[in-house]
Protein backbone atom coordinates (compact mmCIF):
# COMPACT_ATOMS: atom_id res chain seq x y z
CA UNK A 1 0.00 0.00 0.00
CA UNK A 2 1.32 3.41 -0.98
CA UNK A 3 1.68 5.88 1.89
CA UNK A 4 1.58 9.65 2.13
CA UNK A 5 5.38 9.90 2.13
CA UNK A 6 5.43 8.04 -1.18
CA UNK A 7 3.44 10.75 -2.98
CA UNK A 8 5.73 13.78 -3.48
CA UNK A 9 3.20 15.55 -5.74
CA UNK A 10 0.56 15.54 -2.99
CA UNK A 11 3.09 16.66 -0.38
CA UNK A 12 4.33 19.51 -2.57
CA UNK A 13 0.83 20.85 -3.16
CA UNK A 14 -0.11 20.36 0.49
CA UNK A 15 2.95 22.36 1.53
CA UNK A 16 1.87 25.24 -0.74
CA UNK A 17 -1.59 25.45 0.83
CA UNK A 18 -1.05 24.24 4.40
CA UNK A 19 -0.64 27.64 6.10
CA UNK A 20 -3.73 29.14 4.45
CA UNK A 21 -5.68 25.98 5.23
CA UNK A 22 -4.62 26.19 8.88
CA UNK A 23 -5.70 29.86 9.09
CA UNK A 24 -9.03 28.98 7.48
CA UNK A 25 -9.56 26.10 9.92
CA UNK A 26 -8.71 28.41 12.85
CA UNK A 27 -11.27 30.96 11.65
CA UNK A 28 -13.92 28.26 11.43
CA UNK A 29 -13.30 26.42 14.68
CA UNK A 30 -12.29 29.32 16.96
CA UNK A 31 -9.85 26.99 18.70
CA UNK A 32 -6.23 26.11 17.93
CA UNK A 33 -6.70 22.48 18.93
CA UNK A 34 -9.92 22.03 16.96
CA UNK A 35 -8.26 23.72 13.97
CA UNK A 36 -5.35 21.27 14.12
CA UNK A 37 -7.81 18.37 14.21
CA UNK A 38 -9.76 19.81 11.27
CA UNK A 39 -6.58 20.28 9.22
CA UNK A 40 -5.42 16.74 10.00
CA UNK A 41 -8.78 15.27 9.04
CA UNK A 42 -8.83 17.41 5.89
CA UNK A 43 -5.39 16.15 4.87
CA UNK A 44 -6.46 12.56 5.42
CA UNK A 45 -9.65 12.96 3.37
CA UNK A 46 -7.77 14.87 0.66
CA UNK A 47 -5.14 12.16 0.41
CA UNK A 48 -7.78 9.44 0.22
CA UNK A 49 -9.42 11.28 -2.70
CA UNK A 50 -6.27 12.67 -4.29
CA UNK A 51 -6.57 10.42 -7.35
CA UNK A 52 -9.80 12.25 -8.29
CA UNK A 53 -8.00 15.60 -8.69
CA UNK A 54 -7.44 16.05 -12.40
CA UNK A 55 -5.50 19.32 -12.30
CA UNK A 56 -3.06 20.34 -9.56
CA UNK A 57 -4.27 23.96 -10.02
CA UNK A 58 -7.61 22.87 -8.51
CA UNK A 59 -5.92 21.57 -5.35
CA UNK A 60 -6.49 24.71 -3.28
CA UNK A 61 -10.23 24.59 -3.84
CA UNK A 62 -10.15 20.83 -3.25
CA UNK A 63 -8.54 21.23 0.21
CA UNK A 64 -10.77 24.10 1.30
CA UNK A 65 -13.96 22.41 0.12
CA UNK A 66 -13.07 19.32 2.15
CA UNK A 67 -12.29 21.42 5.24
CA UNK A 68 -15.53 23.35 4.91
CA UNK A 69 -17.63 20.19 4.50
CA UNK A 70 -15.94 18.48 7.44
CA UNK A 71 -16.56 21.54 9.60
CA UNK A 72 -20.24 21.68 8.63
CA UNK A 73 -20.61 17.94 9.26
CA UNK A 74 -19.00 18.28 12.70
CA UNK A 75 -21.38 21.09 13.67
CA UNK A 76 -24.41 19.19 12.48
CA UNK A 77 -23.34 16.29 14.67
CA UNK A 78 -22.76 18.51 17.69
CA UNK A 79 -25.91 20.62 17.23
CA UNK A 80 -24.26 23.20 19.47
CA UNK A 81 -21.29 25.45 18.89
CA UNK A 82 -18.48 25.33 21.39
CA UNK A 83 -17.78 28.57 23.25
CA UNK A 84 -15.13 30.93 21.97
CA UNK A 85 -11.72 30.10 23.38
CA UNK A 86 -9.47 33.14 23.59
CA UNK A 87 -6.11 31.44 23.11
CA UNK A 88 -5.39 33.47 19.99
CA UNK A 89 -1.81 33.96 18.88
CA UNK A 90 -0.70 37.51 18.16
CA UNK A 91 -1.35 38.57 14.58
CA UNK A 92 1.57 40.97 14.58
CA UNK A 93 5.13 40.99 15.80
CA UNK A 94 4.85 44.73 16.30
CA UNK A 95 5.45 45.44 19.98
CA UNK A 96 3.29 48.58 19.99
CA UNK A 97 0.30 47.92 22.25
CA UNK A 98 -2.08 49.92 20.05
CA UNK A 99 -1.47 47.70 17.03
CA UNK A 100 -1.76 44.50 19.05
CA UNK A 101 -4.97 45.77 20.62
CA UNK A 102 -6.42 46.76 17.24
CA UNK A 103 -5.62 43.35 15.77
CA UNK A 104 -7.15 41.65 18.80
CA UNK A 105 -10.32 43.76 18.55
CA UNK A 106 -10.76 42.85 14.88
CA UNK A 107 -10.06 39.17 15.60
CA UNK A 108 -12.54 39.13 18.50
CA UNK A 109 -15.25 40.82 16.44
CA UNK A 110 -14.67 38.37 13.59
CA UNK A 111 -14.84 35.37 15.91
CA UNK A 112 -18.23 36.44 17.25
CA UNK A 113 -19.76 36.89 13.81
CA UNK A 114 -21.97 34.19 12.28
CA UNK A 115 -19.87 31.43 10.70
CA UNK A 116 -21.04 32.05 7.13
CA UNK A 117 -20.13 35.75 7.33
CA UNK A 118 -16.80 35.00 9.03
CA UNK A 119 -15.87 32.38 6.39
CA UNK A 120 -16.70 34.77 3.58
CA UNK A 121 -14.56 37.58 5.05
CA UNK A 122 -11.63 35.32 5.86
CA UNK A 123 -11.52 33.72 2.41
CA UNK A 124 -11.84 36.97 0.45
CA UNK A 125 -10.36 39.69 2.65
CA UNK A 126 -7.76 37.76 4.67
CA UNK A 127 -6.65 34.98 2.34
CA UNK A 128 -7.24 36.94 -0.87
CA UNK A 129 -9.41 34.40 -2.68
CA UNK A 130 -11.31 35.43 -5.79
CA UNK A 131 -15.09 35.46 -5.64
CA UNK A 132 -15.17 32.63 -8.20
CA UNK A 133 -13.01 30.42 -5.97
CA UNK A 134 -15.20 31.04 -2.92
CA UNK A 135 -18.33 30.21 -4.93
CA UNK A 136 -16.66 27.00 -6.09
CA UNK A 137 -16.12 25.96 -2.46
CA UNK A 138 -19.42 27.13 -0.99
CA UNK A 139 -21.74 27.01 -3.97
CA UNK A 140 -24.23 29.71 -4.84
CA UNK A 141 -23.70 32.62 -7.20
CA UNK A 142 -21.24 35.48 -7.49
CA UNK A 143 -24.09 37.94 -6.86
CA UNK A 144 -25.16 36.09 -3.73
CA UNK A 145 -21.58 36.01 -2.48
CA UNK A 146 -21.15 39.74 -3.12
CA UNK A 147 -24.29 40.43 -1.09
CA UNK A 148 -23.09 38.17 1.74
CA UNK A 149 -19.66 39.80 1.68
CA UNK A 150 -21.23 43.28 1.81
CA UNK A 151 -23.41 42.29 4.79
CA UNK A 152 -20.42 40.68 6.51
CA UNK A 153 -18.29 43.80 6.08
CA UNK A 154 -21.13 45.98 7.36
CA UNK A 155 -21.57 43.71 10.38
CA UNK A 156 -17.85 43.77 11.16
CA UNK A 157 -17.84 47.55 10.84
CA UNK A 158 -20.88 47.80 13.13
CA UNK A 159 -19.25 45.58 15.74
CA UNK A 160 -16.01 47.54 15.64
CA UNK A 161 -17.59 50.99 15.78
CA UNK A 162 -20.26 50.24 18.37
CA UNK A 163 -17.75 48.91 20.88
CA UNK A 164 -20.08 46.04 21.77
CA UNK A 165 -21.67 43.05 20.16
CA UNK A 166 -25.41 43.51 20.06
CA UNK A 167 -27.09 40.23 19.24
CA UNK A 168 -24.21 37.96 20.28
Amino acid sequence: MKGLRDDPAFLKILEEHHDALARFARSLTRSSEDAKDLVAETILKAYESWSSVREPAAARTFFFRIAHRLYIRQNIRRKLFSPFIADVEHASNDPLPDRLTDAQLVRDALQRMPASQRECLVLVDVLGWSLEDVVEVHGGTIGGLKAKLFRARQELKRRLTSGSDHGS
